[in-house]
């Protein structure tokens, strides 16, 4: 199958959030904001190690070196790298999927809502690729009860108490579109679902590039350098043209931001904090969600696979606020790793 993920140029939609209500002066919503820009974990330290596992690696390379041409001729697999959100397009602004594809194992954070306030929450889940071509498995709550919050120093995954609520499965019917369907409690549901274009969408390809640090797009999962140091968190980088769309998996909430280049290699904005409709999609009232202003996030790299990720949280109540800067890398859970462009 060619690989189509080209991802033809689409029309700036409203963002993940979505024209959404409480929005802070000048952002009125997350999706606001990568619009006028673009338009003009690991992330669960006790769970991943041991459901990811490190299936065989492809012998295209071998074949290659045997028979020239058969890797020219070998087409790149669909890679579904990237944001999504329901479809159609800002139909439910205010819930989404981060998906990080590597060969046959797919790692997505459902990011939502829980309990009668609707304070944020977040799902991992780990999905192999089945027989049919969807990808399967279970999914997983990671609460932190005590601080520091925001993953700052010291942070110990021994803090994190892990759960599995149910289980979920991907399956596409298009490089950009699919359904998510899960069984969440006892209860299943399902929902359509599609790839976020806020700026050109980058083509992805898992295998391409051996060197990530050659990578020229960021788009991926990030955690805490050197890898491995920080299990339990993470976040989540989309970017489209010169805007990243990024979401933080972190304690006691996710946050996320779009952040707008301002130099070489760096990327700010404002961190914004939801809260919405307790879970799931099927019940999900995007005018129920609220937007507000937690901050400010920085993001700036050395290369394709080391950056930094500084942060300043200032939330009244919840988590209260902090101060920190990361150094970060990309995720590579099956090697080499996906890079986008």
């Amino acid at each position: 199958m060619k690989l189509n993920q080209t991802c033809k140029p689409q029309p700036a939609n409203a963002g993940l959030l979505g024209p959404l209500r409480n929005a802070p002066a000048g952002a009125s919503s997350i999706a606001s904001l990568p619009h006028r820009a673009a338009a003009g974990g690991a992330l669960i330290a006790a769970c991943l190690g041991a459901v990811i596992a490190n299936s065989a690696m492809a012998d295209v390379d071998a074949r290659a070196d045997a028979e020239p041409g058969v890797a020219a001729l070998q087409a790149p697999a669909v890679n579904y790298t990237g944001m999504w959100w329901a479809a159609p397009a800002g139909s439910q602004p205010g819930w989404g999927l981060s998906i990080a594809h590597q060969g046959d194992v797919i790692f997505a954070v459902w990011f939502t809502y829980a309990g009668n306030e609707g304070h944020p929450q977040w799902y991992s889940m780990t999905l192999d690729k089945q027989a049919d071509g969807s990808y399967a498995g279970s999914l997983f709550r990671s609460v932190q009860l005590v601080p520091p919050w925001y993953s700052m120093d010291p942070f110990s995954a021994s803090r994190l108490i892990t759960t599995s609520p149910g289980a979920a499965t991907l399956t596409f019917s298009s490089p950009t579109t699919g359904t998510f369907a899960y069984e969440f409690y006892g209860t299943p549901g399902s929902n359509a679902i599609t790839m976020q274009a806020f700026g050109p969408l980058p083509a992805c390809v898992w295998g391409a590039q051996p060197d990530l640090a050659k990578a020229t797009n960021f788009t991926d999962l990030w955690w805490a350098s050197p890898a491995g140091q920080e299990p339990g968190w993470g976040v989540f980088i989309a970017q489209q043209g010169d805007v990243i769309f990024a979401t933080w998996f972190t304690y006691p909430y996710w946050m996320s931001v779009t952040a707008t280049k301002i130099a070489p290699n760096t990327y700010s904005g404002t961190l914004i904090r939801t809260v919405g409709p307790s879970c799931c999609p099927g019940n999900f009232s995007a005018g129920s969600v609220g937007l507000y202003d937690a901050g400010t996030a920085t993001f700036t790299f050395t290369d394709g696979n080391n950056g930094t990720f500084f942060y300043a949280v200032n939330v009244f109540g919840g988590g209260g606020s902090g101060m920190d800067t990361k150094s970060i890398t990309r995720q590579v859970f099956r090697p080499p790793g996906t890079v986008c462009q």
